[in-house]
Order: C-alpha cells, then sequence, then structure tokens
C-alpha cells in the first residue's frame, strides 16, 4: 500500500511538471533538492505557470551552473561567491543553485527563515518530501512561524519578509514570531536599501486584509522610513482588501508605508517618486481644505495632476465619491478626469502665430480647462476661445 506521504510527494512532484523545466532531473548532481517558495506553493496548490526555482546542490553550485548555462544556453549570474550561489535565466525561468550549508539537509534547512520556507523536495529516483521542521503543519494552520530568532536576524531582511509572505499568502504571524519581528525592527536599518525595496513592492502589490492591518499597526515595519507620515494620511482600509482589483492599490499603499525622503533613499525611481509627490500632495490637500472647497482651477489641475493615477487617490476620498469618480475616471472620454485640449499645439501656432513655448502651453492648459467645465462644443467655438484668450494675453503677436 502507498503511504500518504509518497501519494503527497508524487502531488507535488506532478504539479511541479518538471518535463517542463528548462533543465533535466538528469542533469543535477545526486543529493540535490528543490527547496523554498515552489515547494510551497505546490503544496499550496499556487503554481504560477513558470515558477522560479531553487534547488541546493552538495558542492560547487557556481560552477555547476556555469557549466550547465553552457549546455543549455541560458544567462549565467553570480549571485553570492561566497555562498556559493548562482543563477540561470532562460526563456522566463528562473533557477537559483546553492551549495548546501552544513553536513546535511537538514542543517541547511534548519538555517531557513520561516518553516514554510524550509520544506524540500529531495529528486530522488522516488520524490521525496523532507520537512524536519514542521513546516506543512505550518501551511494546514495557515500560520508562519520562523525557525528561530538567530535565523532572521542572520539576514534582517526576512524580518520585512516575514510581514510580505503573511501579506501574499493570508496567513497569520505566530505570536513568538511576531514578538521576534517586533523587537528587531530596528535591525532592518543594516539591510541594502535595493533589498528592502524589492519587499516593499511585493507587500504593496499583494492584497490586505484587515488582520494584516491591525499587524502593520502593531509592528510598524517601517517606522524609520515614515516620518510621522501615518496620523496624516488616511487610507479607505475596506476597499484595499475588500476589493483586489481596484486599481491604484499600490501606490495609494506606497504613500501610506513610505515618506517622499524615504522613497529616494530606498532607491525609487524618478518616476515612482514624482507620482507620489504628486498623489500626497493632493491627498493632504483635501484632508486640511476639503475636496469641495477647492477652487475650479485647482480642482482642473488635481486632474491634470492625477490623470493616470486617479483611482490612488479614490481610495483616499469619503465614501460618497468613489463610484461616481470612478466610473467617470474609467469613461475616457470625460473631459475633466482626462483633461485634453480640443485644438492642437501645431493648429493653434499656424492660426495664431503662436511660437513653442511657454505662452502656447498655457494657452492649451486654458483651452483644456474651458473644455473640462463645458464652455464651448464645436472646434469652432474653441477657435473662438482661443482667440480671445490671444488678445487678451499676447496682443502684439
Amino acid at each position: 500500500m502507498i503511504s500518504k506521504d509518497t501519494l503527497l510527494s508524487n502531488d507535488l512532484f506532478g504539479d511541479l511538471n518538471p518535463k517542463d523545466w528548462p533543465i533535466s532531473i538528469d542533469d543535477l548532481p545526486h543529493g540535490s533538492a528543490l527547496v523554498g517558495g515552489s515547494v510551497r506553493d505546490g503544496l499550496l496548490k499556487k503554481l504560477s505557470q513558470k515558477p522560479d526555482l531553487d534547488f541546493v546542490i552538495p558542492k560547487n553550485a557556481i560552477k555547476f551552473s556555469e557549466n550547465l548555462s553552457k549546455k543549455i544556453s541560458a544567462t549565467f549570474i553570480k549571485l553570492d561567491e561566497n555562498r556559493d550561489i548562482a543563477r540561470l535565466v532562460i526563456n522566463g525561468w528562473t533557477l537559483d543553485f546553492a551549495r548546501q550549508v552544513g553536513e546535511n539537509l537538514t542543517e541547511d534547512l534548519l538555517r531557513r527563515d520561516f518553516r514554510i520556507n524550509a520544506i524540500a523536495l529531495r529528486l530522488k529516483k522516488k520524490p521525496e518530501i523532507f520537512d524536519p521542521t514542521g513546516g506543512m503543519d505550518d501551511l494546514k494552520r495557515r500560520e508562519i512561524v520562523a525557525i528561530s530568532e538567530k535565523n532572521l536576524l542572520d539576514d534582517p531582511l526576512r524580518i520585512l519578509r516575514g510581514f510580505r509572505l503573511m501579506c501574499e499568502l493570508d496567513f497569520k504571524l505566530d505570536k513568538k514570531t511576531k514578538s521576534f519581528l517586533k523587537n528587531n525592527v530596528d535591525k532592518l536599518s543594516n539591510v541594502a536599501p535595493e533589498r528592502i525595496k524589492m519587499e516593499i513592492l511585493k507587500i504593496i502589490h499583494s492584497k490586505w486584509n484587515s488582520s494584516i492591518w491591525e499587524t502593520y499597526l502593531e509592528l510598524q515595519l517601517l517606522n524609520k522610513w515614515n516620518e510621522n507620515n501615518l496620523p496624516y494620511i488616511e487610507l479607505k482600509r475596506k476597499d484595499i482588501y475588500s476589493n483586489m482589483t481596484f486599481p491604484g492599490m499600490a501606490l495609494a499603499k506606497l504613500i501610506y508605508l513610505l515618506s517622499d525622503v524615504s522613497l529616494s533613499e530606498l532607491t525609487f525611481s524618478k518616476n515612482e517618486i514624482k507620482r507620489c509627490k504628486k498623489l500626497r500632495f493632493w491627498v493632504h490637500k483635501i484632508n486640511n481644505l476639503g475636496l469641495d472647497n477647492l477652487s475650479e482651477d485647482e480642482r482642473f489641475q488635481l486632474h491634470i495632476d492625477l490623470e493616470e493615477d486617479l483611482p490612488a487617490f479614490i481610495l483616499f476620498l469619503k465614501d460618497k465619491y468613489t463610484s461616481k469618480w470612478l466610473k467617470r475616471w474609467k469613461d475616457s472620454s470625460d473631459p475633466l478626469f482626462h483633461p485634453s485640449s480640443p485644438l492642437n499645439g501645431h493648429l493653434l501656432k499656424k492660426n495664431f502665430r503662436i511660437p513653442s513655448g511657454p505662452l502656447l502651453g498655457e494657452l492649451i492648459r486654458h483651452l483644456s480647462k474651458e473644455k473640462a467645465y463645458g464652455r464651448f462644443c464645436s472646434d469652432k467655438e474653441a477657435l473662438e476661445v482661443a482667440r480671445k484668450w490671444t488678445l487678451e494675453n499676447a496682443p502684439f503677436l
């Protein structure tokens, strides 16, 4: 009779679909094992079409990877020479190879971050799940349990990763693990900014439920990079976790979690920082002034600045605006929510002899604003508006 463990191992191996991998299992040295996220996600039935594959091999991981890259024509990347870790990239697949740490696979797995990430699939003739820490029980309980506090401190990024896994998997942190994270938040300062950024990007693109909000407020993992931002920005939490497809969630969460200065410190791009600054400016403005108290020109400028990111802004508005604003934003022909001039620059230059430059830009903005508020209905009327504006603002042209 086939044991339950054997059936589970066979099911996992089948779900991982090795025949589609860019390498053959026969290419791997004896004693190799698949570990990490792909094993976890396979057991959860959440595998992507091309999951990242993390292999532990007995020795010489970099040398082995370099030789294998030539055989399969993959891109070879040396990730960590000291720890003997390399990566191959080929046709949308990412394969990491690491030298086993310790005398055996058990020692290697016991040095990992969380028990759900310390489950291996031994790639033998008959594949075998190997779970020395009890990670499979944690998967059943939907719980994240650290192997040890020391393991987290060996790489402090794991402190943030625990919260990220909670977000991505919709799991809970066990009590002791939560205390490990809370007591060592300051250690995140020792982690390279680029690595923190990558975790944050995964966090903001994951779904948040009410438990995650409560846990974040308790742990305050990113307090160092928040600079008193939280008291001044109130995000409509129910929309964030009740509707995963709501556009704008990621950007809204980003300005909730990080200040503008910290976005730069954590190596976000100039474009990302610019978008966050504009969104934060208007969120603060409506918090202080009230949306209904914006002037006509301010309201128009809001839609100029936030046209692309208006759904993120909507997440900070009162409930009465949500559905109406989202509906108007989805209508690409809405002249206020998607401002545009009825007349292009070439036509305006030809008709009014206005050179390229700031003056032409001001005229186009004026026409866009007049169109947004419905002050003309045809191109002929728009030309008349442009003529009057030109006489008032550039009478000597």
